[in-house]
């Protein structure tokens, strides 16, 4: 039965890993590559964390209402780095996902 649950737990962290990825702006069918990890080392630690305790990270996430991950690419970016996003570039990524489901 522990096997079971410490396979549950690390299938959770590569899940969790897989939906910060796409919640930030990547693609959810072809993953990040290597070299935007490196040079999003904020993202990329925040994201390892929180995928290490998910089942803390969902629990908060569902109770905080769902929000948007305030971890993306800027719309100007010219390296594709994820950073933290204002409340306005939140708003707008936002308000461009719903126009388009």
């Amino acid at each position: 039965m522990g096997t079971a649950v410490g396979l549950a737990h690390v299938i959770g962290v590569v899940i969790a890993l897989w939906t910060f990825n796409g919640r930030a702006g990547g693609s959810f069918w072809h993953g990040m590559p290597p070299m935007l990890m490196l040079i999003s080392p904020e993202w990329l630690i925040a994201s390892v964390g929180k995928a290490l305790l998910w089942e803390v990270t969902l629990v908060v996430w569902l109770v905080g209402g769902r929000p948007s991950s305030p971890w993306g690419i800027r719309e100007n970016s010219r390296s594709g780095r994820i950073t933290r996003l204002s409340h306005a570039e939140r708003a707008a990524r936002d308000r461009a996902a719903a126009r388009t489901t």
